[in-house]
């Protein structure tokens, strides 16, 4: 029985792709707390001030902005698993728990997207960014009161958009960051682009027997020619 060789080379440069795939969402990041970067401070009824936005860390040394999905400090240093959209919609995910905990992710994912990713933000930008990271603490879990009319009133208007894109598709939107610290809760939303993740060893031997076969296959391809 004759072997198509250029049918086998093309299954393992797809295998050789597949093992990228899986080394870019299985790798752990480290993760670092840089600073507020645009976030600011809402005033809650009885808990005084929280901030909400876009902080800076780094991502493995690269600069990057992000949205904690709970009303807790960013501060400190850790590992965390990246989490694409395939991985959240296959369950990953510190909130992926019961029926439909993707849908939470979409949720946010919208209201990630409507995030002004600026360097510097007028104060109306800010407020207005913390408002979306407010409502993306009430899509995970629970949130403090506002204390202001105006600010309940947008963030009413924010979960009815939210609500209206529960099957969003955030895959170009932003990355999920969940830490892999033993008791931990921090999982945080960053922006895209995701975090280059260097190419493992057993690539380049897929990648020689490709190109090995590819060479046999032209070969005979030049000679019956």
């Amino acid at each position: 029985m004759a072997i198509n060789l250029k049918n086998i080379t093309l299954s393992i440069t797809s295998a050789a792709l597949l093992l990228v795939s899986m080394a870019a969402m299985a790798a752990p990041v480290d993760i670092s707390y840089q600073g507020a970067g645009t976030s600011t401070s809402l005033e809650t009824k009885r808990n005084g001030s929280v901030n909400a936005g876009l902080n800076a860390i780094t991502v493995d040394g690269t600069t990057s902005l992000a949205v904690n999905t709970s009303n807790n400090s960013m501060a400190g240093t850790w590992t965390a698993t990246v989490n694409d959209y395939a991985a959240v919609q296959a369950g990953a995910g510190k909130y992926n728990n019961g029926r439909s905990g993707e849908e939470k992710y979409a949720k946010a994912g919208y209201l990630f997207s409507l995030l002004d990713l600026s360097e510097s933000l007028s104060d109306t930008a800010a407020k207005y960014n913390a408002l979306v990271n407010y409502v993306i603490w009430d899509i995970m879990g629970s949130v403090p009161e506002l204390k202001n009319k105006r600010e309940k009133r947008l963030v009413k208007a924010l979960n009815r958009s939210a609500n209206a894109n529960k099957n969003f598709d955030w895959s170009t939107t932003m990355e999920v960051y969940t830490a892999n610290d033993r008791g931990t809760t921090r999982e945080f939303f960053a922006v895209l682009p995701p975090i280059a993740t260097p190419i493992p060893s057993a690539l380049f031997l897929f990648g020689s027997m490709a190109l090995g076969l590819f060479g046999i296959v032209t070969r005979k391809q030049t000679a019956s020619a």
